[in-house]
């Protein structure tokens, strides 16, 4: 062993614990509803949806200041 064992006067935080417990046990405790699908829409599929489009108009607009013709990037016609 690595030393005495000598009792610490730590306590416990009852809220933390709880947490800790509750993240270690999400797979029992997820229930699939029409919120959490639209949060799973919301941040799996808008968000980055929009983020790509804001990327390309960058883009576009970088060409349009050099002069270059708009390139052609996935999901444009």
């Amino acid at each position: 062993m690595a030393g005495p064992r000598i009792p610490t006067d730590v306590k416990q935080n009852a809220f933390i614990e709880a947490n800790g417990y509750a993240r270690e046990v999400v797979e029992k405790t997820f229930r699939l509803s029409p919120k959490s699908i639209g949060i799973a829409a919301i941040f799996g599929v808008a968000v980055p949806f929009l983020i790509y489009k804001g990327i390309v108009m960058e883009f576009h607009a970088a060409d349009a200041f050099a002069g270059r013709p708009k390139k052609r990037f996935f999901g444009e016609l």
